[in-house]
């Protein structure tokens, strides 16, 4: 099945697959896309080296990702140059995987870029910040970055402090930034 059978991106598949939190699935292809937006040149360069044996690896890690994202066209290209790896036959399927490839980050950097600007502009902090965003933390509610830096203006911690809470919070790991609230 070729990348154009196939559905790019399944945006309600991702949706769904983060219980319904588009925030967070934004935050989450934003750091794909950070982390991927070279592959392309990497997986090439490892091939023309014939590092399969990296180039395998990173591939089929890069296939979990995809799947697990709605990215149903690359899941299936780099099932594909991944069967081609193992018979050595490697020319087409590499072009259509990079094909596809630069398909899913022009679509997932626009649904992204869509998405995070839909946002509803935060308002100033009020005096019970602290206790909303406990709560809010305890329900594993995504936090924006902006929302973090107007509850920081009420928090009344100190610099350090704030900044290990933000990271805490970047990082999805709620039980320390609730710890560092209490």
């Amino acid at each position: 099945m070729s990348g154009s059978d196939l559905s790019i991106f399944d945006a309600q598949f991702a949706i769904n697959q983060f219980s319904g939190n588009e925030s967070l699935l934004v935050q989450i292809l934003e750091k794909f896309i950070q982390q991927y937006q070279s592959f392309d040149t990497l997986i090439s360069e490892q091939l023309q080296q014939e590092d399969l044996q990296t180039a395998k690896q990173q591939l089929h890690t890069l296939k979990g990702v995809s799947g697990n994202l709605g990215m149903k066209a690359l899941y299936q290209a780099c099932k594909d140059l991944e069967d081609s790896l193992a018979n050595q036959e490697t020319d087409t399927t590499l072009e259509n995987f990079l094909k596809v490839f630069k398909q899913t980050l022009t679509l997932i950097l626009s649904f992204s870029a869509k998405k995070g600007t839909e946002e509803i502009p935060e308002t100033a902090p009020k005096k019970d910040d602290k206790a909303l965003l406990i709560a809010a933390l305890k329900r594993n509610e995504f936090i924006s970055e902006s929302k973090i830096q107007s509850y920081g203006q009420a928090l009344d911690l100190s610099s350090e402090k704030l900044n290990e809470l933000k990271q805490a919070i970047d990082n999805l790991d709620y039980s320390t930034a609730i710890a560092l609230l209490e």
